[in-house]
């Protein structure tokens, strides 16, 4: 019983663990997506970067014989890409009219949005623990968003902060989803659900909602960057983590990817770090810990 109790604890912190990976570079995105869209269309470069994780994805499961075409007529395959289209899109285009902090920020958001979710569909308890570490949550990333001067919140920048809230409301599905999908599907076959479809998706978008800029050769390598380190594999160790870990929890240690990338937007961008964005992130970490220990 106690070995048995001892490796249930081990496959635990192994997918904290994991799930801390992903959210690491899940956080690059925002400052990788930010320096290519000024002069890329947001539609073609979420186009780019998911074809080169879909072949990407492909071309493993080949290799390892995980490509069964049962996955396909599970209805969660098809379900996948049309939640993904409203992650992605969204956040492209926001990032476009906000800076990178505040979109990788908001985005962290999706944690409420797992929450209430993940209790109407599966009823998961939220212990006082869970409760307290969710409202930390919420102070740390008003405290980093704001600066608690809701002034920021007019202006120019209003419109992307909403598309990228849209992205992590969107986020809150695809995460509750993904819970019900790996019943069925592996992490491999979830993930390229998540990809697959959705570069004619975009395409689809970019004829259909005019936005300037186009895809030359020359941000290839950005593409095939977001594409890889950005995107597919952490969406692979995310979802693999994802079946030892309630999808709260997961959500919580994500929230790391805004920290993050506050902290490369400062690194490569010259935004602001002060003392809120200290004060916040350490929110952050205090929330992902009771979290994890709510297990």
């Amino acid at each position: 019983m106690t070995a048995a109790m001892d490796r249930a604890t081990d496959r635990r912190t192994g997918a904290v663990l994991t799930t801390l990976l992903s959210s690491l570079m899940l956080g690059t995105s925002y400052v990788a997506v930010k320096m290519t869209v000024g002069e890329v269309n947001p539609f073609l470069l979420g186009a780019a970067t998911m074809a080169v994780g879909s072949a990407l994805l492909l071309a493993y499961m080949v290799l390892k014989g995980k490509l069964d075409r049962a996955m396909l007529k599970r209805w969660e395959f098809w379900a996948g890409p049309i939640i993904n289209t409203g992650v992605v899109a969204p956040s492209y285009v926001g990032l476009t009219m906000t800076t990178a902090s505040a979109a990788g920020l908001i985005i962290g958001t999706n944690v409420m949005f797992v929450a209430l979710f993940s209790r109407l569909l599966f009823g998961e308890r939220l212990s006082r623990r869970r409760l307290l570490g969710l409202g930390i949550a919420l102070l740390g990333l008003v405290t980093l968003t704001t600066r608690w001067d809701l002034s920021v919140l007019d202006g120019s920048q209003l419109t992307g902060n909403l598309l990228v809230l849209l992205s992590s409301a969107c986020i809150g599905v695809s995460v509750v989803t993904s819970r019900i999908a790996l019943r069925r599907l592996t992490a491999e076959q979830w993930s390229l659900s998540l990809h697959l479809l959705l570069p004619p998706a975009l395409l689809a978008l970019y004829f259909l909602i005019p936005l300037e800029g186009g895809l030359s050769s020359a941000s290839l390598p950005a593409a095939l960057f977001i594409g890889v380190v950005c995107t597919t594999v952490p969406t692979v160790l995310w979802t693999s983590a994802l079946k030892h870990i309630s999808v709260v929890t997961s959500a919580t240690i994500l929230m790391v990817e805004s920290a993050f990338a506050v902290f490369l937007s400062w690194l490569f961008l010259g935004e602001v770090i002060d003392i809120y964005v200290l004060a916040g992130a350490a929110m952050i970490f205090v929330a992902i810990l009771l979290m994890a220990r709510s297990e």
